[in-house]
């Protein structure tokens, strides 16, 4: 027929191109493309065979790692430190190669179920009894925050995944990867971000080791004797060690605590870091290494472990009697004593910062250090801090007893006496570490690339406002307290827009905080917890008053990473406040794949945040408007996120596209939750606000 006589112009529709636009009848049998492969017999009998090849693999990997494990169980001690494999595998000519595999995300951790009275949870906590006590119930009214458990995410394909590496297969220790230039530009950006603030160790020392030990592995390379076809070095060596944290928190500053290379550098050192914390005696070399270790888990976005770290760190200069003067002269040698000082004083203001934070005890009480144990010396931030630091145990003593029903007993002569006590701390600290007290337009205006002095500046300044925030926190825990002590809620208030305004500017003209977002965050997030605990507690009298300032902290949550710590707690908040959502007006519906609040009340939501002094504050998107809502992997039905306990193909391609998400998710959902609890709490319930 016509087609068949023509078929190289067929195209293997039914009917095929040239047929219909002839009107001929299409007699061609069909191409064999338009069939589905999937479903023949042969990709059947293939796909069977491939799963059972995978089966045998897996079986015959896991009684590998199975008699490597009795080996390691019955070698003696000192062999059996051996570089762990890591995510990449160096082929040789007599192996052959195997694909390398994205790391899993790290598993979400479930929050403590004790919550100390500085930290965010506690605060968030506060909001909610005074919701439930007006009646504005959870859905599930009882579930405790506490026992919250993560939902699982299941695959979505089946995907081969290998089990432990046997050790023919090991891997040589990733230091290899890094060249000379590159470990020194790691060193210094330490000592830019961290080591300025927590001088433990002497940053010209490691680097001299680090050239020393980059240029015989350059020997090693020319000669071809990288491993596995040559010996692997040491990594218990003291020095390498060092090294080598400090390349991970480097790597940890400069992808924001997301940094799958600092990973795979922590992972080999981490049997040996759990040997020296846990089980063997401490000494006073180990010292500065532990200690970094503790701020590489906080610049890793977990300030849990940061504290528990710290706080075995602190034991161990217990241990060694380092808090005492005598302690610390039997140490012989003048460098191991300077860092074993400064080490001692870094974990001292660490373990009560982290507690701060945490909510839970710190270890180093002022009563067992030794009055006439000396300050470090040259260096004003940290000794600044050590004052700072006792302060805040006297502030903790003061909030640690709080109930609601205990403030309003309070005098208001307390926090005075604190206060002023605050203020003379920061009068008493060197003036290349502060600004002016008295200046309200304090906020400098940096160049992109600010030096070290304006940085300790202006976290000194940050430090002043986060202390006396704690202070006056407590105050904003009841309605009642808010009227019987107008001033000081309007004090931590302001302290809280200040810091806002603070960390926008920094943002926006500088460098600064997009560097080291971890470190700025906590100002945020405390900042954000008083704004809106006030809000709740008085709505009339703060709920406008804060829409600026609540906006432009939305503007900074918006970058964050949905992997990071600070992110995983706010989506907890959000997670936990929403179940009131019924009763404050949240009721979420989905409707052509967008999240669709009822109540809209456009007027109110148009008035909020438009003002001059946020510009940017009216970009963000309006509470009760349409949200995108998409069923990706990382977020829940409610707006929060999954944290799977098992990493898929799928996840590892949609984890750039969520962590671009997440922080505009979050600035939605805490924006609808902070208009609607102003919109709906105060008409209603007027005994709430100022007018009582």
């Amino acid at each position: 027929n016509e087609c068949k006589r023509r078929k190289i112009k067929c195209n293997g529709q039914v009917p095929c191109q040239r047929c219909g636009h002839l009107n001929l009848q299409c007699l061609y049998a069909p191409n064999c493309c338009s069939n589905n492969f999937k479903d023949s017999d042969e990709f059947r009998q293939v796909t069977d065979q491939v799963s059972h090849l995978q089966s045998q693999v897996d079986t015959l990997f896991s009684n590998i790692d199975s008699l490597r494990q009795e080996a390691l169980r019955l070698a003696p001690i000192h062999e059996r430190i051996l570089p762990p494999p890591s995510a990449t595998v160096t082929p040789s000519p007599s192996t052959p190669s195997l694909p390398s595999l994205p790391k899993p995300l790290p598993a979400f951790r479930v929050p403590p179920s004790f919550s100390g009275p500085t930290s965010i949870a506690f605060t968030v906590d506060v909001a909610k009894s005074t919701l439930h006590n007006m009646g504005y119930t959870s859905a599930g009214d009882g579930n405790d925050d506490g026992n919250f458990q993560p939902e699982q995410t299941p695959r979505t394909s089946p995907t081969f995944q290998l089990p432990p590496q046997s050790p023919a297969q090991t891997s040589p220790h990733p230091l290899w990867e890094y060249g000379r230039d590159e470990v020194i530009r790691l060193c210094r950006l330490y000592e830019e971000e961290v080591g300025v603030m927590y001088p433990v160790i002497s940053i010209r020392n490691v680097i001299d080791h680090a050239i020393n030990l980059t240029s015989s592995m350059e020997s090693v390379r020319r000669n071809g004797q990288i491993p596995p076809h040559g010996p692997d070095f040491d990594v218990s060596d003291p020095r390498t060690l060092l090294l080598i944290i400090i390349m991970c928190c480097a790597l940890a500053v400069e992808e924001h605590g997301n940094s799958a290379k600092a990973d795979r550098l922590y992972d080999v050192i981490q049997p040996i870091i759990d040997r020296q914390l846990m089980a063997e005696p401490a000494e006073v070399a180990r010292l500065p290494f532990l200690a970094l270790v503790g701020g590489y888990r906080f610049l890793s976005n977990d300030e849990v472990l940061a504290w528990r770290v710290m706080g075995h760190v602190a034991r161990h200069c217990l241990e060694l009697g380092l808090h005492r003067r005598e302690g610390l002269e039997r140490i012989s040698n003048l460098e191991d004593r300077r860092n074993a000082l400064h080490t001692f004083w870094s974990a001292y203001v660490l373990d009560r910062r982290w507690s701060f934070s945490t909510g839970l005890p710190f270890v180093l009480h002022d009563d067992k250090i030794d009055p006439k144990l000396p300050y470090p010396e040259r260096h004003p931030f940290l000794e600044a801090m050590i004052s700072y630091s006792k302060l805040a145990a006297k502030i903790w003593m003061l909030v640690d007893y709080f109930e609601p029903a205990v403030i309003r007993e309070l005098k208001p002569g307390d926090f005075e006496d604190l206060d002023r006590q605050i203020h003379e701390w920061y009068d008493s600290i060197p003036n290349e570490v502060k600004t002016d007290p008295s200046d309200k337009n304090w906020i400098p205006i940096l160049p992109p690339t600010a030096d070290s002095i304006h940085r300790l500046r202006i976290w000194t300044r940050l430090r002043l406002n986060q202390i006396r925030i704690w202070l006056y926190t407590p105050v904003l825990h009841s309605a009642i307290s808010i009227v019987e002590n107008i001033a000081l809620a309007e004090r931590a208030v302001d302290l809280a827009k200040e810091t806002i305004r603070c960390l926008a500017q920094l943002n926006n003209t500088t460098n600064l905080y997009r560097r080291i977002q971890i470190f700025y965050h906590q100002f945020l997030t405390s900042s954000i917890a008083v704004l809106f605990l006030a809000s709740t507690h008085a709505p009339l009298r703060f709920s406008a008053n804060c829409r600026d300032e609540f906006y432009i902290a939305l503007e900074l949550v918006k970058d964050m990473s949905g992997r990071s710590w600070v992110s995983q707690r706010l989506w907890q908040t959000i997670r936990s406040l929403k179940e009131y959502a019924p009763r404050l007006g949240l009721e979420d519906n989905v409707r052509n794949g967008e999240l669709i609040s009822p109540h809209l009340n456009t007027a109110h939501i148009h008035s909020a945040g438009h003002s001059s002094a946020s510009a940017s504050a009216s970009q963000s998107p309006a509470p009760g408007l349409t949200a995108p809502f998409t069923g990706e992997a990382g977020q829940t039905g409610n707006g929060g996120p999954r944290y799977p306990s098992t990493p898929s193909a799928s996840q590892a391609r949609q984890k750039a596209a969520e962590d671009q998400s997440n922080g505009l998710r979050l600035r939605t959902e805490m924006s609808r939750i902070f208009e609607y609890m102003g919109a709906k709490v105060g008409p209603d319930i007027p005994h709430m606000s100022e007018s009582m």
